[in-house]
């Protein structure tokens, strides 16, 4: 493969779903950036009252733990797999195989930041915990590093437990697992208020970052992976959907009864119940149609690209939209994820897609040599 190959066939990737993709978890990923990029639209635009009460603005900042859902999903069941087949983890190849995917663009902003601080004076400051994946717990740059830095947490914490599991327990009892790791951070939470003396705005800003007190989307996520590959009955729809019915009313509950212990908790069983649910729907039309999964592939680009975006995007409309009413608005809105949307397609095109073929081309040549299991098919990971 030459250094042209490397780019070529990005476009073609960006539109045609691969074998095995799931057009229900491209929806769902769809909706999680348009929840995360409509939270910090509003917040850039200047929304009214009025259309701040629609969902998806209202609970616009919950997109992230609708993420955390789907990666501990898409991630736990190539874990799992790994274990059903194999009894242990190769740690190794399964953090470059995440890094291909991950780390070349993130830390290509990383490196748009070191270049605007040589060149325009910018502040480096709390750059290195962005670089070292530890933005959760200190200051940083990188505008949603926290929960990326969440995330490449769980990719090291999740198959270093699951293989020291495996030591001392059987598959079919690892569900203990993830429980545990649902559970805990509520418990860091309870400990946090019993002995704090903070107001709940100031425990809601301390609890929102953090790994320990905010991964419970994770956590419910790898526990339906295990669920999926150790007990493959649980996929039967009614079953399912019944149990789904069941997180999410119980989620509710939980939510209005004691959003501050019990938040991300509840969010965790709302978004779970929904993953659960959708994974029971026919792939119809609608599903399956194709700007979902579009968006879906570019979601991660989106993710990093908008928090940058919006500001110099409101600098060029601003003026029009205080000069307008809610069409103007809807408008920007309108223009915004595009522009998003656009910047992600190059990046994508760029950065991530050349990336991605080196770990294809690395995959390959590990099956045919025997050194790795045979990846699995999940999508955008």
């Amino acid at each position: 493969m030459n250094f042209l190959d490397l780019f070529r066939g990005a476009a073609r990737d960006l539109w045609k779903r691969p074998t095995g993709n799931v057009a229900a978890l491209d929806v769902l990923r769809s909706l999680a950036i348009l929840l995360v990029f409509t939270g910090h639209f509003g917040g850039e635009f200047a929304v009214s009252s009025r259309v701040s009460k629609l969902p998806l603005f209202y609970f616009g900042w919950t997109g992230v733990d609708l993420f955390f859902v789907l990666s501990g999903l898409l991630i736990g069941k190539q874990l799992w797999q790994e274990i059903q087949r194999t009894g242990n983890i190769e740690i190794g190849r399964f953090l470059l195989r995440r890094g291909l995917r991950i780390w070349p663009l993130y830390f290509g902003f990383i490196l748009l930041i070191v270049v605007e601080a040589i060149v325009a004076g910018r502040s480096s400051e709390g750059l290195w915990s962005d670089a070292l994946f530890v933005s959760n717990y200190f200051h940083h740059q990188i505008g949603g590093g926290w929960s990326l830095s969440t995330e490449e947490q769980f990719y090291i914490l999740a198959p270093v437990s699951i293989s020291i599991l495996a030591w001392r327990i059987k598959p079919l009892r690892m569900w203990i697992l993830p429980a545990a790791a649902f559970l805990l951070p509520a418990a860091a939470r309870a400990l946090y208020i019993s002995s704090s003396s903070l107001n709940e705005l100031d425990l809601r800003g301390q609890f929102y970052y953090p790994f320990h007190t905010h991964s419970e989307g994770l956590a419910i996520g790898l526990l339906f992976a295990w669920l999926g590959v150790f007990h493959p009955g649980s996929q039967r729809t009614t079953p399912r959907r019944i149990t789904a019915s069941l997180m999410f009313v119980s989620g509710c509950v939980l939510y209005f009864s004691g959003r501050l212990l019990f938040n991300f908790t509840a969010l965790a069983l709302i978004y779970g119940a929904l993953t659960w649910f959708a994974l029971t729907l026919p792939t119809t039309t609608i599903l399956n149609w194709r700007g979902f999964y579009l968006i879906s592939r570019l979601s991660y680009g989106m993710y990093l690209n908008h928090f940058g975006l919006l500001p110099r995007l409101h600098s060029a409309l601003g003026g029009w939209r205080e000069r307008g009413g809610e069409p103007v608005f809807w408008a920007c809105f309108l223009i915004c994820f595009l522009a998003s949307m656009a910047f992600a397609a190059l990046t994508f095109q760029l950065i991530e897609w050349p990336f991605l073929q080196i770990r294809s081309h690395w995959l390959s040549h590990a099956r045919v040599t025997g050194n790795t299991p045979r990846a699995t098919s999940v999508g955008v990971i």
